[in-house]
């Protein structure tokens, strides 16, 4: 069977589940195989391009990235892409605080993420952000205490922690919100029918379960 013309699903950092390699800037994890393990069954040559969110945006907004992964309430994505309706991952929103920091009000940060509204309303309480390109930054800003608070989503925190230790010694968690994340087809897509198409019909077969859960089925 010829194999459909190529399209490039867009990643960001986001360990465990995408890990950047720090010396070919590529990324690998779970997201990636999984991703490209569905979209080879449905007969897609695949190439994955690792970037920061808003050059992925960017991409996607201009049609150079066909697909991506993301939760809905990207305010610089959801005008720009087509969500399929079956999630990807199960994703949970956590708001660190350094104690030792207790009377300042600042937030590191992930540039040009909304965090479903939580970043506006700690804006209104009075935090300054101070954003980094990647969650490993934001992380490492909050870990040397540059910063009071950190908002993350909870798997990337975990993955550092486990990876490299804490500085901190008295840090509290607030879990904030647990969300679902979707494929994204970009509505600049040439391929955007066909891949709003065959994805929704695989996807719908996994049932109750996300891709990855569907995919972690097929490796056990």
């Amino acid at each position: 069977m010829k194999l459909k013309p190529s399209i490039t699903l867009g990643v960001v950092e986001f360990p465990p589940l995408v890990i950047k390699d720090p010396k070919s800037s590529r990324c690998h994890g779970e997201a990636i195989d999984a991703s490209l393990a569905l979209l080879t069954k449905l007969n897609y040559k695949v190439s994955v391009e690792c970037m920061p969110p808003a050059r992925l945006f960017e991409r996607v907004k201009t049609g150079k990235v066909d697909l991506t992964i993301n939760v809905r309430g990207t305010s610089a994505l959801d005008n720009n892409v087509t969500f399929i309706e079956n999630p990807f991952v199960d994703l949970s929103i956590v708001l660190m605080q350094n104690n030792r920091l207790s009377d300042v009000k600042s937030v590191s940060a992930i540039r040009g993420y909304d965090y479903l509204g939580i970043r506006q309303a700690l804006i209104k309480e009075g935090f300054e952000f101070f954003d980094m390109a990647t969650s490993s930054e934001a992380i490492h800003l909050f870990d040397v205490g540059r910063t009071s608070h950190l908002i993350s989503y909870k798997q990337p925190y975990l993955f550092y922690i486990e990876s490299f230790g804490s500085r901190l010694t008295d840090v509290v968690a607030s879990e904030r919100l647990t969300v679902p994340s979707y494929f994204a087809v970009s509505n600049y897509s040439v391929y955007r029918d066909e891949l709003i198409d065959s994805l929704s019909l695989a996807t719908s077969q996994n049932q109750n379960s996300t891709v990855i859960e569907s995919y972690r089925d097929t490796k056990n």
